[in-house]
């Protein structure tokens, strides 16, 4: 196996957990030697931009890192279409992600879409059913529901339904 970067990255995250999000995308793109340009959301750029002060504060070379503020329409689409972005890491909205698959398309880019699935809780006969039923509900309005993870359903083993039922508030 030959190990080498993917080259320029573009990194596009959502506004909800914003300093999170963008530590998920650019440590990992500099762990693997890649550039990157990151494109906050728009309405919540200011993680990302005192991100960027603490990597040039902390040394990282001029352009190895770099910000680019504005909306989807304008700055994303711009920047998922470029020919020199190598690879595309989005997370947002499904609607979103089909527009960056679209652009990525068109000279093939490598895509890595989290379009937030809304995964289940799922309950278990062995599990703790009284702390699992408690916290199911605070699984998907956390964040008043503006969560990749957020958890809409609730799957139970048959025969903890009604003790499960009865523990959740």
């Amino acid at each position: 196996l030959i190990y080498e970067p993917k080259g320029v990255c573009a990194l596009i995250t959502p506004w909800n957990w914003p300093i999170s999000q963008v530590a998920l995308k650019v440590i990992p793109a500099i762990a693997a030697g890649c550039t990157m340009v990151l494109k906050p959301s728009e309405i919540a750029p200011l993680d990302s931009m005192i991100f960027a002060e603490m990597l040039e504060e902390a040394g990282c070379p001029a352009g190895v890192f770099n910000l680019v503020n504005g909306d989807g329409a304008g700055v994303g689409s711009q920047l998922t279409s470029h020919p020199d972005i190598d690879m595309i890491s989005f997370t947002g909205s499904t609607r979103a992600g089909a527009l960056v698959s679209h652009n990525a398309a068109e000279d093939f880019k490598r895509v890595g879409l989290e379009l937030g699935g809304k995964g289940a809780n799922i309950i278990f006969a062995d599990a703790d059913v009284e702390a699992a039923a408690k916290s199911a509900p605070l699984a998907v309005f956390d964040n008043s529901g503006q969560d990749c993870c957020a958890r809409s359903r609730i799957l139970v083993q048959e025969n903890i339904y009604d003790e499960v039922l009865a523990h959740i508030e």
